[in-house]
């Protein structure tokens, strides 16, 4: 399972960064990101910028940080997160790469610092750091994210997980293992799945912390989980997850409703006792709706 570590960087250990930044429509956020980048501590780094044609004005508050030759453009129609990376591969220099989204806003100025620390390991394949929740997000999203990131104690227990929002590589791995362009959702976690499959470690490093979650709506929630649902089918073919209607959809719709009731009786929460059934249902019904699409399609072919 993934490792924990809070070391700081490797003495001597100083490889050029190319900070590969996704975005788009994130004027609200992206600001915030872009200064505290410029004020890390860890300064052997360069920026590039990949915006999903945003139309509210994101892209010039890029250009008052980044130079036109390191800002690229894909259009949001026709967006595919595999193939946007791996331009993102191809088009930047450095011995490693951090992948951070727009709106995950490094917590510290010595953030690049810990994130990249445990690349030094030739065996460490990955890193990727904690996430937070926003000021203004609701109360079960919070919860979840702590559930997912915090100490890393709980995700280590589940069959796989990572996220690309906050992460960092090594150029030869990313050489050798290109990302999925076939799926929509979830590129993350299939492209990091064949990574511990292949004997490369991935370290999780709570101290490089970002600030990055999403208040969804039903329809957003549902939109999501279906897609994630699809995916999975597609990464974990092997039989890997118990995929029956029961162990897959049911039992966690029960459990997560459990859990969101002790948290929300431990906060003293209105919205997350309010919210949780409402919730929980579309995101498990989405998500199974999603594996048997999944399922379908890849009969189909």
């Amino acid at each position: 399972m993934e490792q924990r570590t809070d070391r700081p960087a490797a003495s001597g250990f100083k490889p050029k960064v190319a900070i590969a930044m996704r975005s788009y429509n994130d004027r609200g956020v992206i600001r915030g990101t872009l200064e505290l980048i410029r004020r890390q501590t860890y300064r052997n780094f360069e920026l590039w910028n990949f915006d999903s044609s945003s139309t509210d004005g994101t892209l010039d508050i890029i250009k008052e940080f980044n130079d036109a030759h390191h800002i690229r453009r894909n259009d949001s129609a026709s967006y595919n997160p595999g193939t946007v990376l791996n331009e993102a591969v191809r088009s930047v220099g450095g011995e490693v790469v951090v992948f951070i989204n727009s709106d995950a806003t490094p917590e510290g100025e010595d953030w690049l610092e810990q994130l990249i620390a445990p690349l030094a390991d030739p065996q460490v394949g990955v890193v990727y750091g904690r996430q937070t929740a926003r000021p203004d997000c609701r109360s079960l999203f919070v919860k979840d994210t702590e559930r997912a990131f915090g100490d890393g104690r709980e995700a280590a227990t589940w069959v796989h997980f990572f996220s690309m929002a906050n992460c960092a590589v090594r150029r030869d791995i990313l050489e050798r293992f290109p990302f999925e362009t076939r799926i929509q959702y979830s590129e993350d976690i299939e492209w990091s799945y064949r990574l511990r499959k292949a004997g490369l470690a991935i370290r999780y490093v709570a101290a490089a912390a970002a600030t990055h979650s999403h208040n969804y709506t039903l329809r957003q929630s549902f939109k999501r989980q279906f897609g994630e649902g699809k995916a999975e089918a597609w990464i974990f073919h092997a039989g890997e997850i118990n995929t029956s209607f029961l162990r897959y959809c049911l039992l966690p719709f029960g459990m997560e409703v459990l859990r969101d009731l002790r948290w929300a009786a431990q906060q003293g929460s209105l919205d997350a006792f309010v919210h949780t059934v409402p919730l929980r249902a579309v995101q498990k019904w989405g998500r199974w709706r999603g594996l048997l699409e999944g399922r379908r399609t890849a009969a189909a072919h």
